[in-house]
């Protein structure tokens, strides 16, 4: 049997026949690098309320909690400074997801706003801004191919999952993000860092397989599909 994957949706706007009309939304590079890695994705929709999170995790064997726009900082405690598009009815929701994986000890995998959410529901807090020209993380850029473009490098910590998993001490990953982790969430190690010292990616330091990563694997080819891969790895030990 195939592994089935639940996979955390965004509610986003869009021009449809019906003119403008609310939808949730998963890109399918998502499911098509679930599919290719072995598994069967299913839409977790953003808008649920929360209490439905254990059943939901109940249904599947893991979860990915995908990318979308910023978290609400009133989850973490702070003022909003530079977040925009913010749903705290998503942030509820996704919390409420990654509380019952980790109660059921189903395996997660965080993407982008997944690992930021992560971060938060360890209790950490998050960078609102950081972008700045000519840095690691450039200026967010209209012009969606050069966006697209964009790398920068990961340098894995020794030891890390993703040095072996890469097979190598550093990554080159695409720029689509302008927020990260500020303070790291309790029971998270750092598995790697950009050069201007920003953690993006992190696993759980303990018995629940949960990893994050700021890029979007599902966006590069190669070697980032090995992320999804040793997630079924992980859903099949957990099983």
């Amino acid at each position: 049997m195939r592994p089935l994957v639940g996979i955390t949706s965004w509610k986003r706007t869009l021009d449809t026949f019906y003119g403008p009309d609310n939808l949730q939304t998963l890109s399918t590079y998502y499911t098509d690098s679930v599919e290719a890695a072995g598994m069967t994705p299913i839409m977790f929709p953003s808008s649920l309320d929360p209490s439905q999170a254990p059943r939901l995790v109940a249904a599947v064997d893991g979860v990915i909690v995908s990318g979308g726009d910023d978290v609400d900082p009133e989850t973490y405690g702070e003022a909003n400074t530079h977040s925009t598009k913010v749903s705290a009815a998503a942030d509820r929701f996704e919390l409420a997801v990654i509380a019952a994986c980790r109660d059921q000890g189903k395996p997660l995998l965080a993407i982008c706003r997944g690992l930021q959410t992560l971060n938060v529901a360890m209790g950490g807090t998050l960078a609102q801004e950081v972008t700045s020209s000519g840095g690691a993380h450039d200026l967010i850029s209209d012009d969606h191919e050069a966006m697209n473009e964009r790398r920068h490098v990961v340098r894995f910590e020794p030891g890390a999952l993703l040095s072996d998993l890469y097979g190598a001490d550093e990554a080159k990953v695409n720029t689509l993000h302008h927020q990260g982790i500020g303070r790291l969430g309790a029971d998270l190690v750092v598995e790697g860092r950009t050069d201007d010292g920003l953690v993006e990616a992190a696993r759980y330091d303990g018995d629940w397989w949960a990893l994050g990563v700021q890029w979007h694997p599902e966006r590069l080819d190669g070697e980032h599909q090995a992320i999804f891969e040793v997630f079924r790895q992980a859903i099949e030990a957990a099983g």
